[in-house]
């Protein structure tokens, strides 16, 4: 055994507020979340999807969602770290015009 943890999501960019699950998620797991050779645990509060966004920081009502190290969105309401984060505490900013 190597003594690493097994990694269960992936932050894309230094600064993103969200990670990428690599496998369904528990509520109450921890998940080892790896961006390059830095690794941080967050403790999941809500089921997460395969592939859907865990919050790795508290994201208030209106505050940008940033993924790819860009925003990806709003939150529609407080998000809790460890929440799942999607369309239905979300909202897309992907593709709108607005600044």
């Amino acid at each position: 055994m190597t003594g690493k943890r097994e990694v269960g999501a992936i932050r894309l960019a230094g600064h993103d507020n969200v990670a990428t699950v690599l496998r369904a998620i528990a509520p109450g797991e921890a998940v080892t979340v790896r961006c390059g050779a830095e690794e941080v645990s967050v403790v999941a509060s809500d089921a997460v999807p395969l592939c859907h966004k865990i919050s790795l920081e508290p994201i208030g009502a209106g505050g940008e969602v940033v993924k790819y190290g860009q925003r990806i969105g709003l939150a529609l309401e407080p998000i809790g770290v460890g929440r799942h984060v999607h369309v239905h505490n979300m909202r897309s900013a992907r593709g709108r015009s607005e600044p």
